[in-house]
């Protein structure tokens, strides 16, 4: 034990270990010379990272048949599920209304709500949802959707439904007037309590503006009255009209291939006959030249919209991506110009963006707008006009195209993640006459746009020239203050949008 404790004792105190050897003299080290004040650090968020590498997924391809009848039928495969999403498309919507405002939506929607076939209104969405399936028809401004997504084993079933309501609808007399009611219902208090309701009412009236007639985008929505004026044999009459096999494609995405459905559908639509209809016809807009303001009326209201729209090129043109890509740069989204500098630069509006609506058979609007305090709404119109206008005079940045470019690029391979999201993709195609290699060719356009070639073709679109300025807001405490822009116009949304005062332009008026 002794000897364990001294061998312990010794470990540690270093017994019987050689001296330790002093340290060498150490040189000494001469003062390091003054350097150059640094340069700041570079912000790391001043420029976008570098792009990688593109995702690479073309739009499948779309295998189309014409059945005997004329409907044409158009498949996009995708065996992954046992899935099929059926979209039978009709090329008629809100713009074949003729002199009825609102007949094409609440005819479509009566094709369902008064009920089909052998199906009662209530048996029919009973029989639709024992599929585990949700039944829709949708009218938007060029076309009507019957809609409606099932497993592969009920594709035959799910035909059956679709048929019965594009052929066999039985316009009940009890459910139509209960759908009129409903929607009159909707469009009062939408002109009651909307401010984007109330500004785009106007804004599409303003700029599909006919010398002599009525272009058939003017009418953003139908107003009470029209709807009121609706009957039963208007709805007979437009289904009869526009509800036809040539009119129409029978469109399916998923776990399916186009001899599969083109031998259900000739079981399911047996019997279909009909032309198809006269299109309307699409005067050339004729917006007026003399800039004006249009006030809709909101009295009390602690908000106010305002919208600034003009009219781009068709959707036809060459330059539809240099124009989306403009779009996006000036208010796409959080990095455009509108969010950066209108909201949280000026902390002018809680919500603004622009967008460029795709209609089938006349110019683009092409839509600035921002929710707004009703105190702040003019100078959110400045505002407005401002960055419209210095999209052609202040070209985008190349570091602006990049993020532009790749978001609408690479977005693209979301929006392809269901097959519900293939069959609308496709429907979009047929609505717009676009070839089915479009989805490819655009994704390429886009990725390939430089800053001052998106200008020099579309730039032309961005200007306040001929635009459309419409403010739905308190009258009373923004009137006087609007006539810095322009004459301002007083529109009254409980009397129809009709025109009421009128104040004359008056530049040197403080917008405060």
């Amino acid at each position: 034990m002794k000897r364990l404790a001294y061998l312990l004792t010794c470990a540690t105190l270093g017994c019987g270990a050689a001296p330790a050897q002093p340290a060498a003299p150490q040189k000494p080290v001469a003062a390091a010379a003054p350097s150059a004040a640094s340069p700041a650090p570079k912000d790391p968020l001043s420029e976008p990272p570098p792009s990688g590498v593109t995702p690479s997924a073309n739009f499948p391809s779309i295998a189309r048949r014409t059945l005997a009848n004329g409907l044409e039928v158009a498949v996009v495969s995708r065996r992954n599920l046992p899935i099929v999403e059926l979209r039978l498309l009709f090329h008629s919507g809100v713009s074949s209304d003729g002199p009825k405002p609102g007949l094409a939506v609440v005819a479509g929607e009566l094709t369902k709500a008064g009920g089909a076939g052998p199906w009662t209104s209530q048996a029919l969405l009973e029989r639709a949802e024992s599929l585990g399936a949700d039944l829709n028809v949708i009218t938007d401004r060029d076309s009507t959707r019957i809609s409606i997504g099932v497993t592969t084993a009920d594709v035959d079933a799910a035909l059956d439904i679709v048929s019965a309501v594009a052929m066999k609808p039985r316009f009940d007399p009890t459910e139509f007037t209960k759908l009129r009611t409903r929607e009159v219902e909707s469009a009062a208090a939408a002109a009651k309590s909307s401010a984007g309701y109330a500004a785009a009412m106007v804004l599409y009236r303003e700029l599909f503006d006919l010398p002599t007639a009525v272009h058939p985008y003017s009418s953003y929505s139908a107003l009470p009255d029209q709807l009121q004026k609706l009957t039963l044999a208007d709805c007979r009459a437009w289904h009869q009209q526009h509800m036809t096999p040539k009119n129409a494609v029978l469109i399916a995405s998923g776990d399916i291939d186009v001899d599969e459905l083109a031998k259900a559908a000739e079981r399911a639509f047996a019997g279909w006959k009909g032309e198809k209809p006269e299109a309307p016809r699409f005067g050339e807009p004729m917006p007026d030249t003399e800039r004006h303001l249009f006030l809709v009326d909101r009295p009390g209201s602690g908000q106010a919209q305002v919208m600034v729209g003009r009219l781009g090129p068709s959707r036809q043109t060459p330059d539809f991506p240099s124009i989306a890509v403009l779009n996006q740069v000036l208010g796409g989204g959080v990095a455009g110009r509108l969010f950066l500098d209108v909201r949280e630069k000026r902390s002018l509006a809680y919500s603004t963006g622009s967008s460029v609506e795709e209609t089938a058979h006349s110019p683009m609007p092409i839509v600035l707008s921002a929710g707004t305090q009703t105190n702040k709404a003019p100078q959110t119109v400045q505002a407005l006009l401002e960055n419209l206008e210095r999209m052609s005079k202040s070209p985008p940045t190349a570091a602006e195209v990049e993020i532009a470019s790749r978001y609408l690029s690479d977005s693209f391979l979301f929006k392809t993640e269901t097959a519900g999201a293939l069959a609308d993709m496709t429907a979009k195609l047929s609505v717009l006459s676009l070839p089915d290699s479009y989805y490819d060719d655009y994704r390429k356009a886009v990725r390939s746009i430089e800053a001052e070639k998106a200008v020099a073709s579309a730039g032309k679109f961005f200007t306040t020239d001929k635009a459309v300025i419409v403010v739905a807001g308190d009258a009373e405490k923004l009137a006087q203050r609007l006539t810095h822009f322009a004459k301002v116009i007083i529109v009254d949304p409980q009397k129809g949008f009709t025109p009421g005062k009128m104040l004359p332009m008056n530049p040197a008026q403080s917008l405060d």
